[in-house]
């Protein structure tokens, strides 16, 4: 059994954990904030992974981003991962659809639920939550994040580190860039530059 530690434990952590678990994986510890939520040790502040390298095989940023500012604490963890040189491996739900050809990265997360598409690629710590759709030929960045039940066209992009919110739609074809953030219901409908932020329409209720 191949020995896992995350990065973080909080309620993502709690979910990639259910999907390690089912995948052969033994999550022997984490570090970050002790909340308490994961099952497992808790090791300290993440530089006590140092200390535990004997300890585990492969390591998991297991926090999720919720603005900018997490996903830049985000892309900072991973680069502190590269830099001490700890492995990382895809976590991929055996409830999730995935077609021919599609390759995922090191680090990436794809969850219950989540369908990919032919000839798909998912970067480096890219995060597919639940019931997330890439359609084919799509690329999803190095720790881009989709939220659950964000649908990506065939042939999109989505930049390194952007966040698609939940129930987000990015039209076939469109490009998303790095560091954007695309809120809840938005519809991507064009190409969109580095570092923007989409907002849906505010609903409006008729007849009542």
């Amino acid at each position: 059994m191949s020995r896992i530690a995350f990065i973080g434990g909080g309620g993502f952590a709690k979910e990639a954990r259910e999907i390690a678990l089912l995948r052969g994986y033994e999550v022997v510890g984490y570090t970050g904030k002790p909340q308490g939520i994961l099952h497992a040790p808790y090791w300290g502040t993440n530089d006590a992974l140092l200390d535990h390298a004997g300890d585990f095989d492969s390591v998991f940023v297991a926090f999720g981003a919720v603005n900018r500012a997490s996903l830049e604490a985000r892309r900072d963890m991973i680069s502190w991962v590269d830099g001490h040189g700890l492995a990382m491996e895809p976590l991929v739900s055996p409830h999730a659809t995935i077609s021919a050809g599609v390759s995922i990265a090191a680090g990436a997360l794809v969850a219950h639920g989540v369908v990919v598409s032919v000839d798909a690629r998912i970067d480096r710590c890219a995060i597919l939550n639940t019931g997330a759709i890439v359609g084919h030929d799509a690329t999803i960045g190095a720790g881009a994040i989709l939220a659950p039940g964000a649908f990506v066209g065939g042939t999109a992009a989505i930049g390194d580190h952007s966040l698609i919110g939940p129930g987000v739609i990015v039209l076939e074809g469109r490009r998303v860039g790095s560091f954007v953030v695309a809120g809840l219901g938005s519809t991507v409908v064009r190409s969109i530059a580095d570092g923007a932020t989409v907002m849906p329409q505010r609903s409006r209720v008729l007849n009542g």
